[in-house]
């Protein structure tokens, strides 16, 4: 989001800029461009385009407004998810193969047992350095520790959950039939639905949007607007 910087002596003071102000260099007001970005996580940029034009006679191109997400990015909730004292935590991960100019590369999710979808990444490699990397960002959205990650059985998994989350969290392999686990005493019958059903959801926004990405950087773009999206449907 753009900013007014005012200056006042050796005081200076920063404010939001305003919805109906034009950012430097941009034609058209802010709250255009916020509406576009928001459009955008939901349906095509050409899409986007078309519903601009003809709602708000927006003249804007496809390109541009996949400019606009990249440079006023709808912003992720600041607020880490809060779980009750004595609940147990458990996260359900998987990964998914998708393509960059044609070859094999990994979309990785994870979430919660309440469904938040906490992080998603793609990477080149099924590596136990990108579990890594998706752990941290999902701690980075909890406030709480994790008592077990529920996933199938890839072996980067299981350095990559001891190393985030400590030697206490459980390594739990599951599948769609799923097993009864003992945690902090409680029985539970672990399945691996919940990971299964983020990729379905995964499917269904590239089958929309993309399939073949052209870079990493752009299939990471598109991950973390699938994110936003998920956050934006939940919030509502």
């Amino acid at each position: 989001m753009g900013v007014n910087i005012k200056t006042q002596g050796a005081h200076t003071e920063v404010n939001p800029m305003n919805l109906f102000e034009k950012p430097y260099r941009y034609r058209y007001l802010l709250v255009f461009i916020k509406l576009a970005v928001v459009l955008y996580i939901f349906l095509s940029s050409e899409d986007v385009r078309a519903v601009m034009y003809y709602v708000f006679r927006v003249k804007v191109s496809g390109k541009t407004i996949c400019q606009w997400a990249k440079k006023f990015p709808v912003e992720l909730p600041k607020d880490k998810i809060k779980y009750k004292e004595d609940e147990d935590v458990l996260l359900f991960a998987d990964e998914k193969f998708v393509w960059i100019k044609g070859i094999k590369a990994y979309w990785w999710s994870i979430r919660d047992h309440l469904g938040n979808v906490l992080a998603n990444i793609v990477t080149m490699r099924r590596d136990t350095a990108s579990a890594k990397k998706l752990f941290r960002r999902a701690q980075e959205r909890i406030n709480g520790r994790v008592n077990a990650v529920v996933h199938d059985g890839l072996k980067a998994y299981n350095s990559a959950v001891n190393w985030v989350f400590g030697r206490k969290c459980k390594n739990i392999i599951a599948g769609i039939q799923g097993k009864f686990v003992m945690i902090n005493k409680k029985a539970y019958l672990i399945t691996n639905n919940l990971s299964e059903s983020i990729n379905a959801q995964v499917d269904c926004y590239l089958a929309r949007h993309h399939y073949n990405f052209n870079s990493l950087e752009s299939a990471n773009h598109f991950a973390t607007m699938f994110l936003y999206r998920k956050n934006l449907r939940d919030a509502c």
